[in-house]
């Protein structure tokens, strides 16, 4: 990986020493891939070269142990020894055994490798940045934390702070969301329907992974009725709207992989902490409608297959159904549509109320001392030079020792403010509620139809807002671009629509009995999700004069299932240790790894 860029020169595998030695000198890598180990003689000459920046070999070769399955870990670099001047060598042989990886096992591999050589300069990056974060306090006294945000992933972030010794202010422009307000006084967390997910796939990335599925690098580019996702009313209103499309065209194939590698292993991290937490606590989970397994239902054979495969590859698969077994083993689904479902896979994951998990949140920080501020909004971040020294509210200047901001899609001049300005987008999803009484369904879903609009569908277990057992169905893509208020109301209707018809395929009884589409019309309602370009999320670290400013954010589809693990990021920021989040979901990952970031450790 020389400066901002990856050099394929095959022929070096074979030539002598002092080619090689030649050739890297020239070139200046940090990081070599090849099927042979470089001689000590050309260890030297290439350290020698790039002086005190980092360097590393991977190695790649034919598989020489079974296949191993499971979620990848989370730890900052994969395992490996170390060559003669301290340059570590990293080897990877196939197959691979990643959810989604290449059917191809030596392109597995490869992709496996350029990953490996990624995430090392990236972290030796992080490791720099580190070296310029400001110390904690040491004067023993509690430190104080400004949360902006009250989304679900700042509120389990500000709970977490909060019992870890913070004196915790949390601020959002909003209202309490135990007023209960119309659904559209509030951000996409309390705003949508009344229920999130977590599996072991959730914020899977969205960026073509294979050469077959090139088609989904259209999807800004179509209409909902075209299976796209634009949905904006004036397409020319935001000029850098078609900037962050171009930016979300661009990774390679093998940084996609990197990237649901890592969104994964994230994930496996967060699922161990939920279940801590359920554990340690439940009395906080009470009343919040839990359920455990969901049953993930495929429309058509192949998308089944495929998932099949994914699901055992990182150990989510509990069960396996056929159409009649679905029918038979889930009655409320016995009603279906003849071609509702090729099959269905059982995976580990739970649901839960999230406006009442919201609540549960909110009456705990209040009860533990937190100052609470709904309804002002953060108009400005003020700084000192380079460091934050507060924010500027309406009613004021907020001085703490530390900031933690997660403005979600509607920031306003804030993410100008910290540099993130255009990287957040909104993408819309529509919500209906339908009743869950007769034959009533017990386990949640996830659903998958191929080539429609409501391509994706959730449909959780839970109470509807009068407490009466229901349905909630979650469904579409609707990229609103930079303005989350730019809708085309014609296209949105097109995506409820769709929504519907997925009731209808499932429910049809239940689909009837309340007037059929008029009927679903009364509980419709969408909320719009903070996406990036590049499918990650944002995880930015500055200093502030007393302690630490960070920005979390954008994590489309995930954002609920990886709170705690967004949670145990930033406390580790807070304290001036590294976390892999703090790498991963750095929001110049993505250019500095295609060289479109200046830096003086290129990737």
């Amino acid at each position: 990986m020389p400066g901002d860029r990856v050099l394929f020169q095959p022929e070096l595998d074979t030539a002598d020493d002092t080619t090689v030695a030649a050739s890297l000198c020239e070139v200046r890598p940090h990081v070599i891939i090849s099927a042979t180990t470089p001689s000590s003689a050309v260890l030297r000459a290439w350290r020698d070269a790039m002086g005190s920046e980092p360097i590393a070999v991977v190695r790649i070769g034919p598989s020489r142990q079974p296949e191993e399955r499971g979620l990848p870990s989370m730890e900052a670099e994969p395992q490996h020894a170390r060559l003669p001047f301290d340059v570590p060598l990293f080897s990877v042989s196939g197959p691979s055994s990643g959810a989604g990886a290449p059917a191809d096992p030596e392109e597995a591999v490869l992709f496996r490798a350029l990953a490996i050589a990624e995430r090392f300069v990236q972290e030796h990056r992080a490791k720099r940045d580190r070296a310029t974060a400001v110390a904690p306090r040491s004067d023993g006294e509690r430190e104080s934390v400004l949360v902006v945000g009250a989304g679900v992933v700042n509120l389990v972030t500000a709970h977490t702070l909060l019992t870890n010794g913070y004196r915790v202010t949390l601020m959002d422009a909003g209202p309490d969301p135990r007023e209960n307000r119309p659904w559209n006084h509030y951000g996409c967390s309390r705003g949508g329907g009344n229920a999130r997910m977590f599996t072991l796939t959730e914020m899977d990335d969205y960026h073509p992974r294979h050469t077959d599925d090139a088609d989904s690098n259209l999807v800004f580019d179509r209409s909902p009725e075209q299976l796209g996702w634009d949905i904006r009313r004036d397409p020319a209103a935001v000029a850098g709207d078609q900037a962050w499309v171009q930016d979300f065209k661009s990774p390679p194939r093998w940084l996609t992989h990197a990237y649901n590698h890592d969104i994964f292993g994230l994930n496996r991290r967060s699922g161990d902490l939920w279940k801590e937490w359920m554990k340690e606590q439940p009395h906080i989970f009470d009343g919040l409608h839990v359920r455990h397994d969901i049953l993930r239902l495929y429309q058509d054979e192949a998308d089944l297959a495929a998932s099949r495969h994914r699901q055992d590859a990182i150990g989510a698969t509990l069960a396996l159904f056929g159409p009649d077994a679905v029918r038979e083993r889930f009655p409320a689904l016995a009603r279906a549509r003849h071609d509702a479902f090729a099959g269905a896979i059982m995976v580990r994951g739970f649901t839960l109320d999230v406006h009442r998990f919201m609540t549960e949140l909110v009456d705990l920080l209040e009860a533990g001392g937190a100052e609470l501020r709904f309804g002002q909004r953060a108009e400005r971040i003020l700084r000192d030079s380079a460091d934050v020294t507060g924010v500027l509210t309406e009613s004021g200047v907020f001085h703490r020792d530390h900031y933690v901001f997660s403005p979600g899609v509607d920031g306003g001049t804030l993410l100008g403010d910290t540099g993130l300005a255009g990287q957040v987008h909104g993408v819309l999803g529509c919500w209906t509620t339908i009743p869950n009484t007769t034959q009533p369904l017990q386990n949640s879903l996830k659903v998958a139809r191929r080539g429609h609009i409501a391509a994706d569908a959730n449909v959780t277990v839970g109470e509807d807002e009068s407490g009466r057992p229901a349905l909630m169905i979650g469904s579409g893509y609707g990229w609103t671009g930079a303005d989350p208020r730019n809708i085309d109301e014609r296209k949105l209707e097109s995506i409820h629509a769709a929504v519907a018809d997925t009731v209808e395929l499932l429910f049809p009884d239940i689909y009837q009995g309340i007037g059929g589409r008029e009927g679903l019309r009364r509980t419709e309602k969408y909320c719009v999700r903070p996406w990036t370009a590049s499918n990650l999320g944002i995880f930015q670290t500055a200093r502030a004069v007393s302690g630490a400013f960070v920005v979390t954010g954008g994590h489309n589809t995930g954002g609920f299932a990886q709170s705690p693990v967004i949670a145990e990021a930033v406390l580790h920021a807070l304290r001036g240790r590294h976390h892999p989040m703090h790498t991963l979901y750095h929001p110049s990952r993505m250019r500095r790894a295609l060289g479109a970031v200046p830096d003086s450790l290129p990737a």
